[in-house]
């Protein structure tokens, strides 16, 4: 018996030891491994709709989780120092494409402020998504949910933030994927001239 409480006691102190290992640095902040780490309801949830292991559900999540993080304070960041603010206009207009999803009448309060909430990020992604082209050029991508990713601008803008010490991928397995995603080559790129953001995409 106290085997058995032995060998437990050793899992769980594993199992917390592996939970709080630093996998990365953002903005001087410490990122965990269950910082990334989905609760076991979505893990079960995730293996069953992608017909793959837990193990192998556990790392897809992790691997999205870390570079959704790492990619979404740097264009926060990059944002903020180039004073883009959305735009209001854009967001009516946003709403007004997707009047049938997003202003139903049987639309509850929260799930009103919940649309609300999704019409601006969509919109300052786009705003962002058009500076970083504009001021770094290279490939776009397309992308089901992003017609027109600037996929080129991103590995510029989080490569200069890497090198400014603004993040690190400490962990070699994440940031070998993490980059992998980042940089060349990508699929679905866009010929020049079918590049444009004189206007978002939803207004095409």
């Amino acid at each position: 018996m106290r085997v058995v409480l032995a060998l437990l006691m050793g899992l769980m102190t594993w199992t917390a030891s592996a939970q709080q290992q630093v996998v990365a640095t953002l903005f001087g902040d410490p990122v965990y491994v269950e910082d990334i780490s989905p609760s076991e309801k979505q893990l079960s949830q995730l293996a069953r709709l992608n017909s793959a292991s837990k193990n192998m559900a556990l790392a897809q999540f992790r691997h999205r989780a870390l570079a959704d993080k790492v990619i979404q304070r740097v264009l926060d960041d990059y944002a903020d120092k180039r004073g883009i603010k959305v735009d209001q206009a854009l967001v009516a207009k946003f709403k007004a494409r997707f009047a049938a999803s997003l202003n139903s009448p049987s639309m509850t309060e929260s799930e009103q402020r919940t649309a609300d909430e999704i019409a601006t990020k969509q919109v300052l992604h786009w705003q962002i998504d058009k500076a970083l082209y504009q001021e770094f050029g290279g490939t776009v991508v397309f992308q089901q949910s992003n017609p027109q990713m600037p996929a080129g601008a991103y590995e510029i803008l989080l490569k200069q933030y890497q090198q400014q010490g603004a993040f690190m991928i400490t962990d070699p397995r994440y940031q070998a994927v993490f980059w992998e995603a980042i940089e060349p080559p990508y699929p679905f790129e866009l010929a020049p001239d079918k590049i444009d953001f004189s206007q978002p995409w939803w207004l095409n």
